[in-house]
């Protein structure tokens, strides 16, 4: 009877032990559970930009200016002397002002009213088969010599052409240069004048048989262009 006692009670202290380790085992799971949960990577901040020194501020780039567009505006119907064939009589011409130039001339009235097209000032006028036109425009800081190897260019193709001019201040108040080309029975040609800096280049077509009388008007158109103030 007494071993049997013995027996229970070593069994009972085995029992409590066994109890006793599991505790500490999860107790020790626990603890590393959050040991581990406590150990998560700080998050990064996102890094500060530099700021300017103190009492500069920051540039900006100067915008571009857009480019000017030409345009043209009608003025007043007037009268003027002019000269055709050596005689001298009165003509109509109409007043007009390149914008924004702020670059008058007079045409005769008998050329249309002026249209813009492909960056041109045009005026035309029928004359038989053919069709006189005349053509301004504007190179904005262009110098003479540049334009007149421009305006050369419109002349490339089969273009008989004459020996260039320069054309004195007498004229206008204005240097420039001249040149003449034919093709197809008509006059072709183009004259660049220097403007306070930018080049005004004026081309003109007009047939064979109409060459005084044209010429005359072109005389008086480019005798007429000024800067307007």
């Amino acid at each position: 009877m007494l071993k049997q006692w013995k027996w229970l009670a070593m069994l009972a202290a085995l029992a409590i032990a066994v109890a006793g380790c599991g505790a500490a085992d999860e107790g020790n799971s626990d603890q590393q559970d959050g040991g581990a949960a406590s150990e998560q990577p700080a998050q990064e901040t996102p890094a500060e930009q530099p700021e300017a020194p103190a009492g500069e501020t920051p540039t900006e780039e100067p915008a571009e200016e857009p480019a000017k567009e030409l345009g043209v505006e009608t003025g007043e119907t007037v009268e003027i002397e002019s000269e055709i064939e050596g005689t001298k009589e009165m003509v109509t011409v109409v007043e007009y002002t390149l914008t924004p130039y702020n670059i008058g001339y007079v045409l005769r009235d008998l050329l249309s009213a002026p249209k813009v097209e492909n960056g041109q000032v045009v005026h035309t006028a029928k004359m038989g088969d053919y069709t006189a036109s005349v053509r301004l425009e504007v190179k904005e800081g262009m110098s003479l010599d540049q334009a007149v190897e421009e305006a050369r260019k419109s002349y490339a193709d089969g273009y008989e052409a004459s020996d260039p001019a320069d054309i004195g201040t007498e004229l206008n108040g204005y240097v420039g240069m001249v040149q003449g080309y034919q093709k197809d029975e008509q006059f072709h040609g183009f004259h660049v004048f220097d403007m306070d800096g930018d080049a005004v280049v004026i081309h003109h077509t007009y047939p064979y048989d109409a060459g005084d009388g044209m010429g005359a008007i072109m005389h008086d158109m480019l005798k007429s262009l000024k800067l307007e103030k």
